[in-house]
């Protein structure tokens, strides 16, 4: 129901206008317009309490009043009329609205309060809404234009999702002189009910959509959009833009990674982390879009460039360079082939250089021959037109090689009018052509990119394993010793133990509170040692003078300790000052010092950083950023896009620093985050790294309350693997099936599985004949957002690997509260009790994450699923539209039934 619901909306049969007008320039008059001047073929009613007739036709004066109910309502009418209008529309049984009146949140509390009644009238009458403020919405598949804006885009395969009205508006109008064309296009207006998430839920399946554009200003559900949008970005291409680039995080001053990671750096990281692209401007955003949506696709960076002028082809190298492709050497049997066709030409340069006045068998075997190399693997064919340049055949020969090649072919013939034809013939052929030797760049480079950003999405970090036995209590002590005493930030000491719980290695800090106790210590420690002011009120020590290295006895120790604390109490009285900490010096060889940061984004959560670090990161600004959980994959990326990658390589005359020590230091510091929602920051500044390891030589940590009731993993936005589902079934003749949520690098093991179902089988499990998983399916099906859905498979030990045998699965619907369930056993393994007891794991997981409703579908020839289901507590009863199907449901806040014995 929710889902026709939200489909009711973005795929109407029927609609009605209400504020329907005649009145030219009114938006009751643009909307109705364009429906009819679009040729919609569905049912549209008016309703304006004014008229009677509205241009020749009928309208009615109140929802109410209609013949009957409609699939959508298109709300104009004045602000404070709407929530009366949301209750007639839940009582004619209309289920969708698109409310395009303002003055709702951008009215002030007034309007605010008028929202919030908006949203509980449509919650109470089982209404789903697209806005406030929306600017309405365009199909052009059944020619709906039910949106206020003066043009038509041109139909196309591209959906464009907008939370601006006016952008909408000047992005169609843009897109119309480029050929650029929509399914659809959605406005979300203030997205006080229906948000992106659901928005990308319902293009995902949409099969009038090829790909996805969003314009975004904010997001309010991370977790929901998170999900959302990593559900599509497996299916289709999505491209996203997003304003607000340069805003300040408010607690920019209080560490390091505050001060270097924006909320910017985050929400890049979380598009990657999804598998979109994200862009930067509007022209960018359709070329990119355009691109994707002919279907090009790049494996990896390797560029070769095929040019009739040196000019355009040294820029495209340039701008190549700039964008981070690689433009490889040609291999020598290449070379060989070029030199016999091109005897004046560098055959082993790239670029590659055609003479202008060559024909076109010249030109395209050149750019075959590049293509065909086996180190390349896009190619670029960059054409200037001469007095003797026929462009149409050269355009012709080229994506005759195109469509006899797997690796993408990009066309960048240069010019206006004289090469226009040639651009209708790349389009034609999905062949993207640009105009520019820079626009042809940047969009492989974005191809590139969305490559990169697709195998982040793949990542299901799992836990360290036996290698990592965090002591979570310990750490949780301290956390909460220091909420207790009203301090947000760990003091060194504090911050160093909480790392260690989780075998962080660190170089140990000892407080010591006057001059003779700090020589005790140092010498309990070893000379020589540092020392280190110890202030909640100084996060930057050396900034006043606060840390002094190298103490090599007694009596510089106890010198140092007078000296510093009066000098930070003189540049510092408001401070309050505790004293000092000491440390061994670490001096291990030629160390390369980095940092590690975590930061908890307000909508995104808590975010990891990697630069080079030491008392400058502020002006070397270094850094990247991603989100946990990271696995050993993720961490290498992180590290790769920094110049401290650089650095830990060897360096004058000085070893290799230990790389994979700082990769285990990242991962331990994603397992810290994600276990223990009470850790806000973490700057650890410097991390010394040597080619022996490395070692956590400053630390400090901010700590935070978390909700008591929060579910496990609540505070970040990607769910981490959930490892505590893994068990195991013993079946009746002794075999031991294990059971594991299930991952992306399982689609082989389903594929088999669905594929050695009988027919019956899967008749009974997807209701409709099936052979074998689309991609598209296979991919919804192995790669799931844990956070909603949850898959459980049993596999077994075979040749060449494991075999499944059963998957039982969940979905959360829109209502966050239901989730609809599915089971389904391999024919030789029925009748074993495998059934009941996978099904029993997957009710307790839904409890364990506090869904309320568990339902299901089947048939009413399924008597096994429906005896199985009685079994468990489940209430049937026969579907009201369809009398061949039986619906299923149980209570999950009920009292669970006593468990099941064991299978057989």
């Amino acid at each position: 129901m929710p889902k026709a619901r939200i489909e009711s909306v973005f795929n109407p049969r029927s609609i009605a206008l209400v504020g329907a007008s005649d009145r030219e320039g009114t938006l009751g008059d643009i909307i109705r317009r364009n429906l009819e001047q679009t040729g919609f073929k569905g049912t549209v009613e008016y309703v304006n309490p004014a008229h009677a007739e509205i241009g020749g036709r009928t309208a009615y004066r109140r929802v109410r009043d209609l013949p009957g109910p409609v699939d959508v309502a298109i709300i104009v009418a004045p602000a404070k009329a709407v929530p009366d209008i949301i209750t007639e529309c839940g009582e004619k049984g209309i289920r969708g609205a698109i409310i395009v009146s303002a003055g709702f949140r951008d009215g002030g509390d007034a309007g605010r309060q008028l929202e919030a009644e908006v949203k509980r009238r449509a919650r109470q009458h089982g209404v789903r809404f697209l806005g406030p403020n929306s600017l309405g919405l365009i199909r052009t598949d059944v020619a709906l234009n039910a949106a206020c804006g003066p043009r038509q885009p041109r139909p196309g395969r591209l959906a464009f999702v907008s939370q601006s009205g006016a952008l909408c508006a000047a992005v169609i109008d843009w897109a119309r002189g480029r050929q650029v064309g929509f399914s659809t296009v959605i406005s979300t207006g203030v997205g006080a009910d229906i948000g992106l998430g659901e928005i990308l839920d319902f293009l995902v399946h949409d099969p009038a959509t090829d790909s996805i554009m969003l314009y975004m200003e904010s997001v309010d559900d991370a977790r929901r959009f998170m999900s959302a949008l990593r559900a599509a970005a497996r299916v289709k291409p999505v491209v996203v833009m997003k304003a607000g680039r340069h805003a300040e995080r408010p607690d920019a001053a209080a560490f390091h990674t505050g001060s270097l990671v924006g909320a910017d750096d985050v929400f890049d990281a979380a598009m990657r982390r999804a598998g979109s692209l994200r862009i930067r401007d509007l022209y960018d955003l359709f070329t990119a879009a355009a691109t994707l949506g002919a279907g090009a696709r790049v494996r990896g960076r390797r560029l070769a460039i095929v040019s009739n002028a040196g000019g355009p082809g040294a820029l495209a190298a340039d701008h190549a360079t700039d964008r981070w492709l690689l433009l490889p050497k040609l291999t020598e049997d290449t070379a060989r082939q070029l030199e016999a066709l091109l005897p004046t030409s560098d055959a082993r340069a790239n670029p590659v250089y055609v003479r202008a006045d060559a024909d076109a068998e010249q030109f395209a075997s050149a750019a075959r021959l590049v293509l065909e190399d086996p180190g390349v693997e896009a190619l670029l064919a960059i054409l200037t037109p001469y007095a003797l340049t026929d462009p149409d055949r050269l355009a012709t020969e080229l994506v005759a090689i195109a469509g006899k090649q797997r690796k993408p072919v990009f066309a960048c013939w240069m010019g206006g009018e004289s090469v226009a034809s040639s651009r209708d013939i790349f389009a034609a052929s999905k062949v993207p052509s640009y105009s520019t030797p820079e626009s042809a760049v940047d969009a492989i480079a974005a191809l590139a990119l969305y490559t990169a950003n697709q195998e982040q999405l793949l990542q299901v970090p799992e836990p360290l394993g036996p290698t990592s036995t965090p002591d979570r209590a310990a750490a949780q002590a301290i956390i909460d010793a220091s909420l207790e005493a009203g301090q947000e930030w760990l003091d060194p000491a504090e911050s160093k133990s909480v790392l260690a719980a989780f075998g962080i290695p660190v170089l140990r800090s000892v407080p010591a509170h006057s001059a003779s106790e700090a020589v005790k210590v140092a010498k309990q420690a070893g000379f020589p040692v540092a020392m280190k002011i110890l202030s909640p009120d100084i996060p930057h020590k050396t900034d006043v003078g606060g840390v002094r290295l190298g103490l090599s006895d007694e009596a510089s120790v106890r010198s140092a300790y007078t000296a510093m604390t009066r000098q930070v109490a003189r540049l510092r009285p408001d401070a309050k000052l505790e004293g000092v900490l000491i440390e061994r010096m670490y001096g291990q060889g030629e160390g390369r010092e980095v940092m590690v940061g975590v930061l908890r984004d307000p909508v995104f959560g808590p975010a990891i950083s990697f630069g080079l670090g030491g008392t400058l990161v502020e002006v070397v600004r270094d850094r990247a950023v991603a989100l946990p959980p990271l696995n050993t994959f993720l961490v290498r990326d992180l590290i790769r896009r920094t110049r401290a990658s650089v650095a830990l390589q060897p360096l004058r005359g000085a070893p290799a620093a230990d790389e994979e020590a700082v990769e285990d230091i990242l991962l331990r510091v994603s397992e810290l985050v994600c276990e223990m929602p009470g850790i806000g920051s973490i700057d650890l500044n410097p991390v010394i790294v040597t080619e022996r390891g490395a070692v956590v030589v400053d630390a400090r940590l901010g700590v935070m309350r978390s909700p008591p009731e929060a579910l496990p993993y609540s505070h970040v936005a990607i769910h981490p693997y959930p490892s505590n589902l893994l068990g195991s079934v013993e079946l009746p003749d002794g075999t031991v099936a294990r059971v594991r949520p299930i991952r992306p690098e399982d689609a082989a093991i389903e594929a088999a599985f669905v594929h050695g179902l009988s027919e019956q089988s899967k008749f009974l499990r997807f209701m409709f004949a099936i052979h074998d998983l689309t991609p598209a399916q296979l991919s919804r099906f192995t790669q799931i957002d844990y956070d909603r859905e949850m898959a459980l498979i049993a596999v077994i030990d075979a040749p060449g690997g494991e075999q499944q045998i059963a998957v039982a699965r969940y979905i959360t619907l829109a209502d966050e509260e239901t989730c609809e369930f599915a089971i389904v056993v391999g024919d030789d393994w029925q009748g074993k009790g495998l059934a009941r007891r996978l099904f029993g794991m997957l009710i307790d997981t839904a409890r364990a994450r506090r869904l309320k409703v568990m339902t299901g579908v089947t048939l009413r020839e399924n008597a096994r699923m429906l005896d199985l289901a009685r079994s468990k507590g489940f209430g049937l009863r026969m579907d009201e539209e369809d009398p061949t199907l039986v619906r299923m449901t149980l209570d999950l806040q009920a009292p669970p039934r006593a468990p099941d014995p064991p299978a057989g």
